[in-house]
């Protein structure tokens, strides 16, 4: 999926901000911060909380207002629809979205050329991350379990009879289980997690590519390297340098 960021904004919001009435032509995907805030479109009338966001698509009818509130705002663009419905979801004030919108921040802000590769990337993990933790509620016991077993396990050598074992699954019902309601392979899924932290060690710097990948998981540099350009749009050293001038 091909995504390019019109708009971004950090912003608060006080009572007397509105959003007027407009058909929009982009796909507006809004975080709060803090406070509350009333989304209305023809797909229905969403009251947002702080820890969820609304997901209006484009072409939706918006309209908004708060008694005051903190957000972060995405406007884009996609080559392909939206893996998320119309509507409130629920982020959970999660640490890990939290760093990605201050890195997103960070860049967009600048003056950096390869913000807007950079901007496609960090949407994908953005994307990526809110889908998973609005569609815990709705997995089976087993697929969450599995979950947490990555996340507990990710920097380890993995494999699906060990993840499947954990479960009491067979190899097979497991890893077929997992994709079907994750939308990814268990494979698929480690890579994620090892790339989010090799993100997040690069961004901080002080440690070398090779350094990082075997910190994360990855004993083939090429390998890592070929994942974290699919998952982020560019190189380890490219991102290094781009989060380090």
């Amino acid at each position: 999926m091909d995504l390019s960021v019109e708009y971004f904004v950090h912003k608060r919001c006080s009572s007397q901000w509105q959003l007027a009435p407009e058909r929009i032509p982009f796909h507006d995907l809004t975080f709060l911060l803090k406070g509350s805030g009333a989304y209305y479109s023809e797909s229905g009338e969403y009251w947002l909380r702080a820890g969820q966001a609304v997901y209006l698509p484009k072409e939706s009818l918006r309209r908004a207002q708060t008694q005051g509130m903190e957000c972060v705002a995405f406007n884009f663009q996609a080559s392909s629809p939206i893996p998320l419905s119309p509507g409130v979801l629920d982020w959970e004030q999660d640490e890990l979205l939290r760093n990605y919108f201050l890195n997103f921040e960070k860049v967009w802000m600048s003056l950096d050329p390869q913000r807007s590769l950079y901007g496609q990337g960090m949407l994908l993990l953005i994307l990526h991350r809110l889908q998973t933790l609005s569609g815990r509620k709705q997995n089976s016991p087993h697929v969450e379990t599995i979950r947490q077993y990555l996340e507990q396990h990710y920097l380890e050598p993995l494999t699906v009879e060990e993840v499947a074992a954990s479960v009491g699954l067979s190899p097979s019902y497991c890893g077929a289980l997992f994709r079907k309601e994750t939308g990814r392979t268990i494979l698929q899924t480690v890579n994620l997690l090892r790339i989010n932290r090799a993100s997040a060690m690069l961004a901080y710097g002080g440690s070398g590519i090779t350094e990082v990948a075997l910190e994360c998981g990855f004993s083939d540099l090429f390998y890592f390297s070929r994942v974290f350009r699919k998952v982020t749009g560019r190189s380890p050293r490219q991102y290094a340098a781009e989060m380090n001038k």
